[in-house]
This record gives C-alpha cells, sequence and structure tokens, in this order.
C-alpha cells in the first residue's frame, strides 16, 4: 500500500469513526409515556380522545405524523392525523403532536387485545399494549354496558420532582381504580405510605377517594409524620439512604398494592427502558418530561421521571 492509499485509507476510517458517534449521540423519536397514559378515555364507547401527545427528541423538519389503534394480530382499526408541534417552547428536544385538523376520537368499541402507537412515516415511535374488557352494569333499574381497560394502568407509576429545583416536592404518580379495591370499601379512602424495610418514613398528609371502575390517576407528595412541622419530602430526603423502598397503597388503612424502589450510590434507580438508546425503541420510556399542566407555557417545567414497578 503506497503513502496515497493509505492515506486515503485512514481518511476512510476516520469518517466512519466520526459518523458512528454522531449516530450515538442522535436518539430515536418517543411518546413520552405518561401522556400515552394519560389519554382521556371513554367508558361508554370504548374509545379514546387523542390530543397532547408529548414527543421526546422530535426528528428535525417533520410536520405529521398518525395515531394508530391496532389489534394484536397487526391489523389497524383507528387512525388519526397528527400534526408536530416543535420545538415545545424553551425545551427542544421536546414537542407535542395534536390532532390534524379532525377531531382525536378514536373509538374501538369491541372487547380484544389492542396497541396504542404512533408513527412518523413507517418508523413506529412508541407502543403501549392494553386489551378493553366489557362489563354491564347489575342494577335492573340501570342497565348499561361500559369498557374498562387493562395494561401498564396497573403495573406502573413514577416518581418526579423538578429538573431545576433540587428542594421542589417529590411526587409520586400512579393509577388505581375502583376494581382493586377489596370488598366492602363502598367509600374508600386511599393512601400512600413509603417503607424502608419495616419502617415507615413518609406518608401522604389527607387521603384520596376513588370513584371509577376505569383507571384514574393522582399526584401526591409525601410528608414526615414524625416531625412537628408539616416538611415535605424531596428527592434528596428520599435517596439520602440506600436501600430497598415500599411504596404501599392502602385502602381504609389495609394495604391493597405496593411498588418497589431502589436506592443506590445516592441515586434513584430507574427501569431498564428508561435508558437512553434502549432497544427496542419502541419500548423506551422517557427518564424526563416537560410537565405542561399549568396550560401556559411560560409556567412549562422539565421534571426528571423514576418509573417503578409493582410489587
Amino acid at each position: 500500500m503506497n503513502k496515497l492509499t493509505h492515506a486515503v485509507y485512514l481518511c476512510v476510517l476516520l469518517l466512519g469513526f466520526t459518523s458512528a458517534i454522531v449516530g450515538q449521540s442522535q436518539y430515536k423519536p418517543a411518546i413520552e409515556y405518561h401522556s400515552f397514559m394519560d389519554m382521556r378515555f371513554y367508558e361508554n364507547q370504548g374509545g379514546f380522545l387523542v390530543e397532547r401527545l408529548e414527543v421526546v427528541f422530535p426528528p428535525a423538519g417533520v410536520k405529521k405524523g398518525t395515531f394508530v389503534i391496532s389489534k394484536a394480530s397487526g391489523e389497524v382499526v383507528k387512525t388519526v392525523p397528527l400534526r408536530l408541534q416543535a420545538p415545545l417552547d424553551t425545551f427542544t428536544v421536546f414537542g407535542m403532536f395534536e390532532p390534524d385538523g379532525v377531531p382525536g376520537n378514536a373509538n374501538v368499541g369491541e372487547p380484544g387485545d389492542y396497541v396504542l402507537s404512533v408513527k412518523i412515516g413507517d418508523q413506529t415511535l412508541t407502543k403501549l399494549p392494553f386489551s378493553l374488557k366489557r362489563e354491564a352494569s347489575s342494577d335492573p333499574f340501570n342497565p348499561k354496558t361500559t369498557f374498562v381497560r387493562e395494561g401498564p394502568w396497573r403495573d406502573l407509576a413514577y416518581f418526579s420532582s423538578r429538573t431545576d429545583d433540587p428542594a421542589s416536592h417529590l411526587v409520586f404518580t400512579w393509577w388505581t381504580n375502583m376494581r382493586e379495591i377489596p370488598a366492602g370499601n363502598p367509600r374508600p379512602l386511599v393512601t400512600l405510605h413509603i417503607m424502608r424495610g419495616a419502617q415507615e418514613i413518609a406518608t401522604t398528609r389527607s387521603p384520596v377517594v376513588l370513584s371509577q371502575t376505569d383507571w384514574q390517576y393522582f399526584n401526591q407528595e409525601f410528608h414526615f409524620p414524625t416531625e412537628k412541622q408539616v416538611r415535605w419530602m424531596t428527592l434528596a430526603d428520599l435517596t439520602k439512604q440506600d436501600g430497598d423502598y415500599t411504596i404501599v397503597a392502602k385502602v381504609n388503612g389495609k394495604q391493597f398494592k405496593s411498588y418497589k424502589a431502589q436506592v443506590r450510590g445516592g441515586q434513584l434507580q430507574r427501569l431498564p427502558q428508561n435508558q437512553l438508546g434502549f432497544e427496542p425503541a419502541t419500548d423506551f420510556v422517557s427518564p424526563r418530561m416537560v410537565d405542561t399542566s399549568a396550560g401556559t407555557t411560560s409556567r412549562y417545567v422539565m421534571k426528571d421521571t423514576y418509573w417503578v414497578r409493582k410489587n
């Protein structure tokens, strides 16, 4: 190999290596998972309202997408055209999908196993598998049929705190419904408790009341019941001691559900699906989100999210 050929060969290798690095730094677009799980669901029709689907790493130049409900077999049941608004105010790696000139209604109306997804062209961004079950009223004076969902709402929850404010209150977001509550609780009062072993270290201050047969979610904060003055838990409070933690949900004082969390090396551990570059990318769950619940762009905040699973 002469000097010129050798130099060209080295340049090709260097270009290839540089391209690989650039490729590794570009993450695939995904739907932020809470916005997927939080879509409005109509129990009477067995359908969804598609709106405000948050996008992480929206691809440059893309303006359109498609919301898809398909059967587990792959057969498409319903689609809704989407338009992409990006960036999401000052948060440059986030965007928002909204229905593109049409109502966002996506009715299914039949029991079965399904998959929610969003596509850009032929590329599927994120999938959420679920099933619909039909329930008939047992009241002869109010006969009706409703639909309920099964899926990740039963198993997933997450802690969150503001990325720009270490002193912000730690929030726990979780889903539950009346079907999870043991019989004999006509007015279920639900509280959350953070346990390290058998020791309770924090709890919610006031109970919430369940009222729905399908999934409803709650954002709840924790305080320290042994302290004289009310002090709200922060991420630093939870992570100051390594160990295994249990988040216990109680109805009228009795446990009915729990989640597991781990603190290692002073860090609250995340699920494997929260890792950037996780494959398959359609199962990626972003470790950050932009909280748009304030409704005003000037009050949008970025949050770190730490997803956990049901125990």
